[in-house]
Order: C-alpha cells, then sequence, then structure tokens
C-alpha cells in the first residue's frame, strides 16, 4: 500500500547540501557499487530506475548536467528516490537511510545511520 507523499521540499536543500555542497556536476568515487552522479549523487541504475518509474526518457547525460533542465532531471529523480525510500519504511529517518544505502537494511551501517543523523540535524529534527 502506498503511503501518502511527505513533504521532499522540507529536506531536500540538507538532503542536495549533504550530497554534493549543491555541486550538480559531482562525479562521486568509484565504489563496488558504481559510480555515484549529480548533485543528488544517484547511481546511474537508480536514476534510470527512478526516470522509468517516473515515465522520463532516460538522460545520462543529464546526471551532471548543471543547466536549468539538468538540475531540474536530478531533483526530479533523487526526490523520487527520497520518497521510494519514505514509502517503503513509513519515517524520514529511514528513508534517508535508503536514500543513502539502499533498500537492503542490512547493508546499513554506522555510516548510513551517521548521514541520516547529519541531514536531520542540518534541518533541525534530530
Amino acid at each position: 500500500m502506498r503511503r501518502a507523499a511527505f513533504d521532499v521540499s522540507s529536506i531536500w536543500p540538507a538532503l542536495n547540501a549533504q550530497e554534493s555542497s549543491g555541486n550538480y556536476a559531482a562525479v562521486g568515487r568509484q565504489t563496488k557499487y558504481g559510480q555515484a552522479l549529480g548533485g543528488n549523487q544517484l547511481l546511474p541504475g537508480t536514476a534510470k530506475d527512478m526516470a522509468d518509474k517516473l515515465n522520463l526518457p532516460w538522460r545520462p547525460d543529464l546526471l551532471t548536467d548543471t543547466s536549468p533542465q539538468g538540475k531540474q532531471y536530478q531533483d526530479a529523480l533523487g526526490q523520487a528516490y527520497l520518497q521510494q525510500g519514505y514509502d517503503a519504511t513509513g519515517n524520514l529517518r529511514d528513508a534517508l537511510r535508503y536514500y543513502h544505502g539502499g533498500p537492503n537494511r542490512g547493508i546499513w551501517g554506522r555510516k548510513t545511520n551517521r548521514y541520516a543523523d547529519q541531514i536531520l540535524s542540518r534541518v533541525g529534527n534530530q
């Protein structure tokens, strides 16, 4: 059952600042999961899944594009992923951990917990 949408705009600036300091051209370091891209640091596979979910064309060229179109595309995909995390977990802290660590709670560790706590701290919701 789909949960009601929460107000992504209330947390989005803090998440974007945490992910890339607002740098929409950011390219993360290579990890065993892939290389995160853009202001919201989505892995390409996750970004593609969100584009499909939103019925948007898959535009990997926009994942590090700093034009208004690139920023809008990146934000739409990232916000959809955060909403998916909220739908799956039912609360903001776990939605942030989902965003950072993925849907497998078994791999959420100290770094993922710290990530969520830092964003909540940025918006004053510890």
